[in-house]
């Protein structure tokens, strides 16, 4: 008989039904992969679990959480913290206080720890994912790879019987993400990890791949993707920044030096992809910041076809899709926000039908692949020349990020991809560009 058994169903308030007699089965000790695409229900299951949902969120749930006997359950929030806690994949959504170490000692304290037991958790689990200097730096200050690691950092610190992660290994840097697989196979615990597609790291680390599809688990059926052959159409609008300085101190803490980042020279055409990539925290969200006027520059200049332009004007030419969408989205529903954009109703029915997206859809209400895809098509309907996608393909099936870019290209924008999958940046078209040690470089 399983340690582990699982038995769900689960409809929100609305209506809408997400799963139907959801049944999972573990070994104590099992490395899980569950694959699905977004909009799946692979978050709502890993509130559930936790507890988030109803609590937080209604619905209407019926079943069980076996663990050693026990329904989990029957239990509060609290009382789940020595056995059940996950990684979000919207980060921002469970950091709640102002410095790094305060985060992780929040539910050590909750646990009734001594000092001295949370002290030592604390300084083990920010090694274990090099945030040590961090340590009493404010949780806004850091990039998105760096949130990634703290939410890990917080698990392990805790310790539960069993980890979800839900898209754990996104917005982590190459190396970020084979030391996590690392970590995760000689962990001695039960690991449920829930991704919305394949990655190169999840080799040998697993037991078992399944899927969520139409509410319930099935076998996976793996099908290598390959992405098509993207049609480029450079016109001679160029974007260029040159001898441009970034700074950027860490206000929060005096044992940090400022970060800098210099871009000697970047252009990006119309109709062109260009790939970014760099470690975590190198400055690539703050070069997009400064691209689209919402981040000031120390120094130098960005123009358009050789006409300097302000902060405002940048703005309303070049996008910048942020790596969580939810910054991005402010309207109640996904009608709302295309509306915002003055397009046509004609225009605004194509996206939806181009992106997928129920246009009666309550953002609030979205997955967070979902609401990336809304976000997706608010920026389609916006027609800025530049685009600036960083990490979109992080919570997105392979051909929904595929599809994405296609529609981009395809209208002829000037595409700025960031990512940290090496596949992805293999497979997109054009000229592959590093951050690394302060300054950007051509990849040769």
């Amino acid at each position: 008989m399983a340690d582990i058994d699982i038995d769900l169903s689960f409809s929100y308030e609305s209506g809408e039904g997400i799963f139907s007699r959801f049944g999972l089965s573990l070994h104590k000790g099992e490395h899980l992969l569950l694959i699905a695409s977004p909009g799946s229900g692979k978050t709502t299951f890993a509130r559930i679990l936790t507890g988030a949902i109803p609590k937080y969120i209604s619905g209407d749930l019926d079943g069980h959480f076996i663990v050693d006997g026990n329904d989990v359950l029957s239990l509060d929030i609290p009382e789940r913290l020595e056995i059940v806690g996950r990684v979000s994949q919207n980060t921002d959504e469970m950091l709640l206080f102002s410095s790094v170490e305060e985060e992780i000692s929040f539910p050590l304290e909750n646990l009734r720890l001594e000092e001295e037991e949370i002290q030592k958790r604390i300084s083990y689990a920010l090694d274990l994912f090099g945030l040590g200097r961090y340590r009493n730096v404010s949780t806004s200050e850091l990039s998105g790879g760096e949130k990634r690691r703290l939410m890990l950092a917080i698990l392990f610190a805790v310790n539960p019987e069993i980890y979800i992660l839900d898209e754990a290994f996104d917005e982590l840097s190459p190396e970020w993400r084979k030391r996590l697989a690392d970590i995760i196979r000689n962990l001695d615990r039960t690991v449920v990890v829930l991704g919305s597609h394949m990655l190169m790291e999840y080799e040998g680390v697993f037991s078992r791949t399944l899927s969520i599809a139409d509410g319930s688990v099935r076998p996976y059926e793996y099908r290598p993707f390959a992405f098509p052959d993207f049609h480029l159409s450079i016109g001679e609008s160029v974007l260029e920044a040159d001898n441009l300085l970034i700074e950027r101190s860490h206000r929060s803490s005096d044992e940090l030096s400022s970060f800098s980042l210099s871009i000697p020279h970047f252009e990006l055409h119309e109709g062109e992809c260009i790939v970014l990539l760099g470690e975590n925290g190198s400055g690539k969200s703050s070069f997009s910041r400064v691209l689209t006027g919402l981040l000031k520059e120390m120094n130098g200049k960005i123009s358009i076809d050789g006409k300097v332009l302000s902060a405002k004007e940048r703005r309303s030419t070049v996008a910048y899709l942020m790596q969580n969408p939810y910054e991005e989205l402010f309207l109640p529903t996904a009608r709302d926000e295309a509306a915002s954009t003055k397009a046509s109703e004609h225009d605004i029915e194509e996206a939806f039908y181009l992106f997928g997206i129920d246009p009666d859809a309550y953002v609030q209400e979205l997955s967070y692949g979902k609401a990336k895809m809304l976000q997706l098509a608010v920026f389609y309907l916006l027609r800025r020349r530049f685009v600036i996608f960083d990490e979109m393909d992080s919570a997105l099936s392979s051909e929904d990020f595929a599809s994405a870019v296609s529609a981009y290209l395809d209208n002829g924008r000037g595409l700025l991809a960031i990512t940290h999958d090496m596949s992805v940046a293999a497979a997109l078209p054009g000229r592959k560009l590093r951050i690394e040690g302060g300054v950007l470089h051509e990849c040769q």
